[in-house]
Parts: C-alpha cells; sequence; structure tokens
C-alpha cells in the first residue's frame, strides 16, 4: 500500500519535470539556433509478481526522469539579408570562446563588436579553425567552408560529441573532450530557426497534464485506501 503511494507520487513528479521541459521548448520557439529537449524515463526498478503457480510478470514501482537530450535534426533556414547572420546546414557545431572555457552553438546571429571581432549575441568571440577568433576587415564575407574572405581565416565548425553535451543557457553547449571537424557548410545571410515542433509540443503538454491528473488521483485513493486500513486496524 505505501509502494502505491511512492509510485503514484514518482508519477507526479515525472510529469512535472517533463512538463517543465516541454515549456522550455515552446518559450524558445523564436530562439535563433534553439534545439528542443527531450526527456528520458526509467523504472525505479521491477518486482516480480507471484501467484500460487509461480511468478506471472513484472510490476513497476515508480518512474524517474534519467536526462535529457538535445534534438540534433536540422531547423529550418531562413534568410535575413545580414551579413553577420551565418546557418549551418547539415551536421556542425560553431566554436565559441567564453570566460568558462570552449562552447558550442547551432545559434549563427552573430554581430561584430568595436575590435571588429565576430561575436555571438552574448558578446563571445566565434572561433577560428586555429582557435582564434575571427577578426573581420571591414565587410563581412563567409564561404560556404567558412572562409572569411580578405583574412587567412576559416570558421570552425566541429561535429556532435558522442556523449550527450550540457547546455549552458538557451542556446550554448559544452561537452568533454576535442570534437572532429564537421562536414556542415555554412550559409551566410541566413538564420536557423528553433527545431520545436510547436503542435507535437502542445501535443505533449496536454498528455502530460493528463497523465499529472491520473496520478494525483491514484496518490487520493492511496491515501484513502490506507486511511481506511489504519481505521479497521483500530476498530479490532
Amino acid at each position: 500500500m505505501i509502494r502505491g503511494l511512492y509510485t503514484a507520487v514518482s508519477g507526479i513528479l515525472a510529469s512535472t519535470t517533463r512538463q517543465s521541459i516541454v515549456a522550455d521548448n515552446i518559450a524558445n520557439l523564436n530562439t535563433v539556433g534553439f534545439r528542443q529537449s527531450r526527456s528520458t524515463t526509467t523504472d525505479f526498478g521491477r518486482e516480480v509478481v507471484l501467484s500460487g503457480g509461480g511468478p506471472i510478470g513484472r510490476l513497476g514501482t515508480a518512474t524517474i526522469v534519467t536526462g535529457l537530450t538535445i534534438d540534433r535534426s536540422q531547423g529550418v533556414l531562413e534568410q535575413t539579408g545580414r551579413p553577420t547572420d551565418l546557418a549551418i546546414e547539415g551536421d556542425g557545431l560553431f566554436v565559441i570562446g567564453t570566460p568558462a572555457g570552449i562552447a558550442y552553438t547551432r545559434a549563427g546571429d552573430f554581430g561584430i563588436d568595436a575590435q571588429g571581432i565576430l561575436v555571438t549575441a552574448q558578446g563571445y568571440p566565434v572561433l577560428d579553425t586555429a582557435g582564434r577568433p575571427i577578426v573581420t576587415t571591414g565587410s563581412l564575407e563567409v564561404g560556404p567552408d567558412g572562409t572569411v574572405a580578405g583574412t587567412n581565416q576559416r570558421i570552425a565548425l566541429v561535429g556532435w560529441p558522442a556523449a550527450e553535451p550540457t547546455r549552458v543557457g538557451e542556446t550554448l553547449m559544452v561537452a568533454t573532450g576535442s570534437l572532429a571537424p564537421a562536414g556542415g557548410s555554412i550559409r551566410q545571410s541566413t538564420l536557423e530557426r528553433s527545431t520545436t515542433d510547436v503542435a507535437s509540443a502542445m501535443t505533449e503538454l496536454i498528455s502530460l497534464q493528463r497523465q499529472f491528473t491520473l496520478s494525483a488521483r491514484a496518490l487520493t485513493i492511496q491515501d484513502g485506501t490506507l486511511e481506511d486500513a489504519v481505521q479497521l486496524g483500530r476498530l479490532r
């Protein structure tokens, strides 16, 4: 009976956590280069159910959210006419220098600071294949392979890490180890939109709300049953 309480509560906690993840995806629908997240869940152990004839199956005891996976699919590309807007077509991540170390992003809504350095919306420098900030010379012209016209620099593109990266803020990610060069290409005056599918996200949100309601109802039933058992024990 107590197990039933734990199972119901775990369902409430899991659905609440997953609702927060989906809500964040929807909130970033218009964030350039945003990659939607998906939650992974698992059973918190299973117990063998026995009958007079032996085991008849396994019963889940609880569910927990074990982690997040970041969507790696291609987002919709949209032309903007701004030369500092860059989008990756195919595989690849921009390499960004931050005070905390190297980070990666698909968000190419860049700008040029007072020193002529190509920077992210947060002001972090975009790095070349040698790990140096991209220094522009007047107008910016970038080839599909990342070559910056008028310089000896090429914008670095690296592939997705084998292990799941960690999101830092809305569009930056960090990963362990060095990453291999990517095979994607760069399109100038173009931005990649968020990979959030609002229709799928809203459908999932409704489903999770129903799961929450059912888990809450199960918790109420378990609590009532436990109370009845206590009352019966007192009558004896």
